[in-house]
C-alpha cells in the first residue's frame, strides 16, 4: 500500500551452537508507525478496522518482545513533531546490545523537484513529511546499538535501502520494503503480511525445509509475494555485518508438498492466478487472486499450471504509462513478471519497475 512500514531494529548478536545468527526478542526494540489518515483530503485514506500493522505488532509481542519495548504511533498522533520527538527519545533508550526495528505504514513521498530524488515519510500534517535521511541521522544520532532493520510499507520504501547503502559503518542495516525507490505501492496490506508469516513461521518462507526461516528467504519471499499479488517489485538489502543467514524464525509446522506455489488454476475452461495453502493426497485448497477468500477452495492437484508471466525483449523501445500518459521508454530487465524501464530523456535514478500492463510495444 502507500504506506512505509516502520523501521524496526533487531538484537541479532549471538550465535547458536549450530552457528546460526541468533535474534533476541527481549533485547529488540520496534518502533512503530501507521497513518491511515491525513489532516488533507487530498491524500487517500484507509479504514482502521483489520489494519494488519496491529496484528504485526501483536506478533511481536508473542515472539517476546516487552510490552516496554514497543511504541507504536498511529493516524492523528503521528504529527511530524511528536514522531520526531518520540523516535528520538525511543532511540536514547536502546542500550548498546540490543537491536532496533523501524516500521511505517502509510503515504510515502519522493521530491521530483529534488536531482538526488529525496524521499520520504507522509505524517498526519502532510505538508510536513519525515525525510528518510532524517530518520536514518536520527538512528546514528541517538541509537547505541550496532544492528538495525529498517522495514516499509508504502511508495517509494525502498528509499529506505538506498539510504542504508550510503549509512552503512558503525551501523549494520537490514531492510525490507514494499517497493523500489522509484515505484509506487498498492493500497493493499500484502507486505506487512509477510512480516506477519515471518513471524509467525510460516513455512512457506522455509524454501530449503531446513525449519528455520532466515533474512534472506523473507526478503525472497517478499519479493515473489508482492510481484504475484501486487504487481510490484519489493526491495531489500543487507549492510555491513547484518547477515542474510540471521534465523528470525523457526517454522511452526513441516512445509507440505504444493504449499506456497504460486500458480494458475483451471476453472470453468479459464486459468486463473492461485496461491496453495494447503494440502492433501491428489488435492490443494487454493485462494483464488482478486477473488474473496468464500471462494477459496480444495481443487484436484492435476488442474494446477505453471504460472507463466509476459517477458519483454531487452533493450526494446515502448511506450509506457504513467497516470495516463504514454512516455517513451526502453526495456532493462525482467524479473518475476515485472519489467526495469529506463524512460527516455530521463535520468537513471528514475529506472522504474513496472507491471506489463502498463507497456506498451512501439510499432
Amino acid at each position: 500500500m502507500r504506506r512505509i512500514s516502520l523501521i524496526l531494529s533487531f538484537c541479532f548478536v549471538a550465535r547458536a551452537f549450530g552457528g546460526e545468527a541468533v535474534w533476541h526478542p527481549e533485547k529488540t526494540w520496534v518502533f512503530a508507525v501507521g497513518v491511515l489518515e491525513f489532516d488533507t483530503k487530498t491524500l487517500a485514506t484507509w479504514p482502521d478496522k483489520g489494519r494488519v500493522d496491529a496484528i504485526m505488532i501483536d506478533a511481536y509481542k508473542k515472539r517476546g518482545i516487552p510490552d516496554d519495548h514497543i511504541t507504536f504511533i498511529k493516524n492523528k498522533d503521528a504529527t511530524k513533531a511528536y514522531l520526531v520527538k518520540s523516535f528520538n527519545a525511543f532511540l536514547a533508550k536502546i542500550g548498546a546490545d540490543e537491536t532496533l526495528i523501524f516500521y511505517y505504514a502509510g503515504h510515502g513521498g519522493r521530491d521530483y523537484n529534488d536531482p538526488k530524488r529525496a524521499s520520504y515519510f507522509v505524517t498526519y500534517d502532510s505538508k510536513l513529511g519525515w525525510t528518510v535521511s532524517e530518520v536514518f541521522d536520527a538512528v546514528e544520532k541517538h541509537y547505541k546499538g550496532s544492528q538495525v532493520l529498517m522495514t516499509a510499507d508504502c511508495c517509494h520504501s525502498g528509499a529506505i535501502a538506498l539510504e542504508a547503502e550510503k549509512r552503512a559503518g558503525r551501523i549494520n542495516f537490514g531492510v525490507l520494503a514494499s517497493a523500489h525507490a522509484t515505484s509506487r505501492s498498492t493500497g493493499a496490506w500484502t507486505f506487512t503480511r509477510c512480516l506477519v508469516d515471518m513471524l509467525e513461521g510460516n513455512p512457506m518462507l522455509d524454501y530449503d525445509g531446513n525449519g528455520s526461516i532466515t533474512f534472506g528467504e523473507a526478503a525472497r519471499y517478499c519479493e515473489e509475494e508482492m510481484s504475484f499479488y501486487e504487481g510490484q517489485l519489493s526491495c531489500s538489502t543487507a549492510k555491513g555485518h547484518f547477515s542474510t543467514e540471521l534465523v528470525l524464525a523457526k517454522t511452526a509446522a513441516s512445509k507440505k508438498d504444493h504449499v506456497g506455489e504460486r500458480c494458475e488454476a483451471e476453472d470453468e475452461n479459464k486459468c486463473w492466478k492461485v496461491k496453495v495453502l494447503d494440502s492433501k493426497k491428489g488435492q490443494v485448497f487454493v485462494t483464488w487472486l482478486g477473488w474473496d477468500k468464500k471462494y477459496d477452495r480444495w481443487i484436484d492437484e492435476k488442474l494446477l499450471r505453471p504460472f507463466k508471466p509476459a517477458t519483454f525483449p531487452t533493450g526494446a523501445a515502448v511506450e509506457v504509462d504513467y497516470d495516463g500518459k504514454g512516455y517513451p521508454s526502453k526495456i532493462i530487465q525482467n524479473k518475476l513478471g515485472l519489467v526495469l524501464i529506463h524512460y527516455d530523456g530521463y535520468p537513471d535514478i528514475d529506472d522504474e519497475w513496472v507491471a506489463p500492463d502498463r507497456i506498451r510495444m512501439k510499432k
